[in-house]
């Protein structure tokens, strides 16, 4: 698979996961379980954009480790605002 239909399809699974957490705003009254998936995903799309979209898969690993950071932080601060 060529490099450019792999970001496609990368392309599409951000999308199709973007939509399904409009979806889950939309259709669950539980706060908790909506948090905490909107949170997991949020972190599965970041990695992806620094791995794929920003090309940072093979760079410099501590610049790689703060960029993913930055994915593990918030999307954990999502999930902490379940308990406030």
């Amino acid at each position: 698979m060529s490099k450019l239909l792999s970001l496609e399809w990368y392309w599409v699974i951000l999308i199709v996961i973007t939509l399904f957490n409009t979806f889950l705003g939309e259709q669950f009254t539980s706060t908790a379980f909506v948090s905490v998936l909107v949170g997991l995903t949020v972190m599965y799309k970041g990695f992806v954009i620094v791995d794929h979209f920003m090309e940072l898969k093979h760079a410099n690993k501590n610049l790689r480790l703060l960029m993913r950071l930055y994915f593990i932080i918030f999307p954990a601060m999502i999930i902490a605002t379940i308990f406030f």
